[in-house]
């Protein structure tokens, strides 16, 4: 029976394997934990600062929410040593009218595009931050329907909060 022959650099890389091995499984659980989260906090303040006020504000009440939904495999309230994410909102911008119009696929006259941008943060059990993942989203809009008690607009602010919850948990690998 023929004995296979294995090289020395073919016998070094086997034993380095064996060696980072424990190393390897420590990182992959450290990435573990790092995925559970004990609570999420929401920070517009970026944003009310840039002038998005009421915006702002409807971004605060409806993304919590949203990011529960998204996140909620993910969650461990009662878990100490859990990172807490903190959804950072940067910017809320409401497109004007006649903004969405380009391309062979151009509206029809009255679309718009809308816009959150902020960034999804971990905050390790210790309190620094231990990750960041910015994120930009964008939604067309219409905005045929003329809305004088804002309630359109209210509801375009909803989409944007939550198409950001629903793209966060991609953006951090999740």
């Amino acid at each position: 029976m023929a004995v296979p022959l294995v090289s020395r650099r073919a016998a070094f890389a086997a034993l380095a394997g064996a060696c980072a091995w424990p190393a390897l499984a420590r990182a992959d659980a450290a990435a573990g934990a790092a995925q559970r989260f004990r609570a999420i906090e929401v920070d517009v303040g970026p944003a009310r600062e840039l002038g998005a006020g009421v915006l702002a504000e409807w971004i605060a009440h409806d993304l919590p929410a949203f990011l529960r939904q998204s996140f909620a495999a993910h969650l461990a309230p009662g878990d100490r040593n859990a990172a807490i994410l903190r959804a950072r909102i940067d910017s809320v911008t409401l497109g004007a009218p006649n903004t969405a119009n380009f391309g062979l696929f151009g509206g029809g006259g009255d679309d718009t595009i809308d816009y959150i941008e902020g960034a999804g943060v971990v905050v390790g059990a210790a309190g620094r931050e231990i990750a960041s993942y910015p994120l930009l989203c964008s939604l067309r809009a219409s905005t045929r329907i003329t809305d004088p008690e804002g309630v359109i607009a209210r509801q375009r602010v909803s989409n944007l909060a939550q198409s950001f919850a629903q793209w966060l948990p991609g953006k951090m690998g999740l």
